[in-house]
């Protein structure tokens, strides 16, 4: 650079070594507090909250506390509860939420504690109904669905045609007077 101006030379000089002490001194910093934190030595720092640089430029060691784990309700249960389940284990993921809530008040209370023998709650079987309660539910869900599109004299007498003469009978002169 023969033709340059020495002012702005020396003003180039003077930008680049400001820029080079700036670095180094970051540098050190980053590299005095990554040591801090890998000995565990608390970092010091003023009043008010660190910049964000400093949050970002230091990966703190922090020991993660292990969660507590939590015990099935049930009375002499022992597993884990698990949230997938509604905080009871696999075995007890049947039993009433009215009587898993009793086991926990009376866990807090002190009354039970965990019996070794204690039978598990056996979850309800579900029974599959059967093609003659399908059907008549079937019919008592139009019968209801008739009966509310009817008022007054017309409702009274599809009540009254379901008592003597059945359900289906009902339903169907319901349907009439619903069309007529």
């Amino acid at each position: 650079m023969p033709n340059t101006d020495p002012n702005i030379t020396a003003q180039i000089e003077t930008f680049t070594r400001q820029l080079v002490t700036t670095v180094e001194a970051a540098v050190v910093k980053r590299i005095q507090a990554a040591l801090a934190g890998a000995f565990g030595v608390p970092q010091k720092r003023g009043p008010g909250r660190p910049p964000k640089q400093a949050v970002a430029l230091v990966a703190p060691v922090v020991a993660v506390a292990a969660r507590k784990k939590q015990i099935c309700p049930v009375p002499g249960c022992k597993n884990l509860a698990a949230p997938v389940f509604g905080m009871v284990c696999k075995e007890h993921k049947g039993v009433a939420k009215s009587k898993i809530k009793k086991y926990r008040e009376e866990r807090r209370e002190g009354k039970v504690t965990q019996a070794r023998g204690a039978k598990p709650a056996t979850p309800r079987k579900v029974r599959k109904t059967t093609p003659k309660v399908a059907r008549a539910r079937k019919l008592q869900g139009q019968y209801l669905g008739a009966l509310r599109a009817l008022a007054g004299a017309d409702r009274a007498s599809v009540k009254q045609t379901a008592a003597e003469k059945g359900v289906a009978e009902a339903v169907k002169l319901a349907l009439s007077l619903k069309k007529g």
